[in-house]
Parts: C-alpha cells; sequence; structure tokens
C-alpha cells in the first residue's frame, strides 16, 4: 500500500489481482492504454500516488475506489490537484500500473473526505496524551510512554494492500528485530501500533493481529502494543499527526503516518507515506535514545 490511502475491499482485491496478472504479461514498453476517470479522494505526494473513486475502466476493472502510482511525467499535478477534483487520465499497464496524461477539473466541496487539510506537526511540537485500549483492553495514554523514544504508526487490520498497513507493521517488526541486536536498547524500546477502525478493531482482533506480528519478536507485548480507541479519540488523535481517513462505501480511505516522539513527549521526526526504511528509522529511534 503508502501518504498512502488503504481500501477493505474484495473487489479491490481482486481488481490488484488482474491488474498483478495484466502487468505480468505486458512485454512492450508501450503497454496497454485504458481510459480512468472519476474523482479525486486522496492525493499522496510523497508517494506519488492519487486515490480516484473511478468509473468501470473497460476491459480492466469495475467501478471502485483505489490508489494509482503516477507517471513521472505528470508530477506536475501534486500541488495543484486535490480531493474532491474530477480527473481524467490514461491508465498504463506496463512492468507496473500508472497514470499519465492526466487532466482535471476542480471539484467543489471536498468537505467530509478526512482527506485535505490537515497539517503535519513539526518537530518539537508536543504531544497531547491521547487515550488509547490496548490489545489486552487495557487503556494507555501516551504520557505512559514518557522517558523513552516512542515509535508511532496507523494501521487498520483488514487492510488487503501489502504497501500500506502491512507494510508498516512488517517495518515495525523488522525494526524491533534491529533493536535486538543490542540488548540493553531493546530492553527500553517501545512501538505502538494504533488503529483507525476501531468498530472492527476491538481488543480481541488487535491482540490476534498483534501476534501475527509481533509474536516472533515480543510475544508477551511487553515493547509492542496495539490499540484503537473511541471513533472521536482516534480522529482527533489522527487530525494531530496528519494521518487522512474515511469510510466510503464500505473503503478505508487513507494516507500512512509514522511518527517518532521523543521521550520528552515532543515531536522528534514524522515520516510520511511508505518510503522510509527499517535501517533509517531504527537508526533515528537509537539516535532519539541516546540524546535523550
Amino acid at each position: 500500500m503508502r501518504s498512502i490511502p488503504c481500501f477493505s475491499n474484495w473487489r479491490l482485491v481482486a481488481a490488484l489481482a488482474l491488474m498483478a496478472l495484466l502487468t505480468a504479461c505486458e512485454s512492450k514498453p508501450a503497454g496497454r492504454r485504458y481510459e480512468l476517470e472519476g474523482r479525486v479522494v486522496a492525493v499522496d505526494s510523497a508517494s506519488r500516488l492519487i486515490s480516484v473513486a473511478h468509473q468501470e475502466v473497460l476491459g480492466l476493472m469495475p467501478a471502485m475506489t483505489m490508489p494509482f502510482p503516477v507517471g513521472r511525467n505528470a508530477d506536475w499535478v501534486f500541488g495543484k490537484i486535490a480531493p474532491g477534483d474530477h480527473i481524467h487520465a490514461t491508465l498504463v499497464m506496463t512492468d507496473h500500473a500508472e497514470l499519465q496524461d492526466i487532466s482535471f477539473t476542480k471539484g467543489g466541496d471536498a468537505s467530509g473526505d478526512g482527506t485535505s487539510g490537515l497539517r503535519i506537526p513539526n518537530a518539537g511540537d508536543m504531544v497531547p496524551d491521547f487515550r488509547f485500549v490496548n490489545q489486552s483492553g487495557k487503556t494507555v495514554r501516551l504520557a505512559d510512554y514518557r522517558g523513552r523514544p516512542l515509535l508511532l504508526t496507523f494501521v487498520y487490520t483488514r487492510c488487503p494492500i501489502p504497501d500500506y498497513c502491512p507494510r508498516m507493521s512488517n517495518n515495525f517488526r523488522e525494526i524491533l528485530q534491529k533493536l535486538q541486536a543490542n540488548p540493553a536498547m531493546y530492553a527500553k524500546s517501545q512501538v505502538l501500533t494504533a488503529s483507525i477502525d476501531p468498530e472492527f478493531d476491538t481488543p480481541k482482533v488487535l491482540h490476534a493481529y498483534g501476534t501475527q506480528y509481533a509474536g516472533t519478536v515480543d510475544p508477551q507485548f511487553q515493547h509492542w502494543q496495539f490499540a484503537t480507541a473511541s471513533p472521536e479519540e482516534v480522529r482527533k488523535a489522527a487530525d494531530f499527526f496528519g494521518m487522512s481517513y474515511n469510510t466510503k462505501d464500505g473503503q478505508i480511505v487513507h494516507n500512512l503516518r509514522t511518527v517518532l516522539i521523543g521521550a520528552d513527549g515532543k515531536i522528534v521526526k514524522v515520516y510520511s507515506g511508505n518510503r522510509w526504511t527499517a535501517d533509517e528509522v531504527a537508526h533515528d529511534y537509537v539516535a532519539a535514545s541516546v540524546n535523550d
């Protein structure tokens, strides 16, 4: 999945499988070209993605909402196109899929999308004391983590796109594996995965999901917790960190946001999208631990 949107819909999984099959079969550089038209629901310039609620793409997939990479020749759209705009583009399928020949008209009201107008916090900003409920049903507050750096990311357990939530969780597992090489560092490490789907992601669901990812590195959840909160509290936390998400037609559209919080409760660094690596963030975590 990527300041990335993500979706829970069996049609999306089928479409992604179809797209993968088509791209795998392409041998000509020109690729196959399909007309795509729809409404923009999210823009992730960091990951060069535009999520579109599109009409049927004849010969390829039914109408649905999903993210599309933008071709290098169309980078000009970032900073101009926005949620609510009507987009027309060519979906080009070669060894990958991307949008080219983009044109768009400004939409009017994009309110309610949960995808625009969010501020990304700056280094040094104090993080509010948001309250969550973890995989064991225990209330945890961000203030509980003070005294040691904290890595925080947002996911939802039903996310079907490998490059979105699963990638965040796999990266966190890899970070903890790297920190285990230094027992003293690992002993004081702490990471938190927060769900943006509180109605489905109950403590029981989060426990099963957490076991899937943390089972080999932290089976007792001593360093890595999985949590959610009331819909209102989740929205407040997401808004503060610049994490946009919204449910449309049974699909969760969202970007990706990961944050390193210092021992003093202040932002150290914000990682947008999914291009950051476990090596990079593990290095930053160690540096923040030494500085604190």
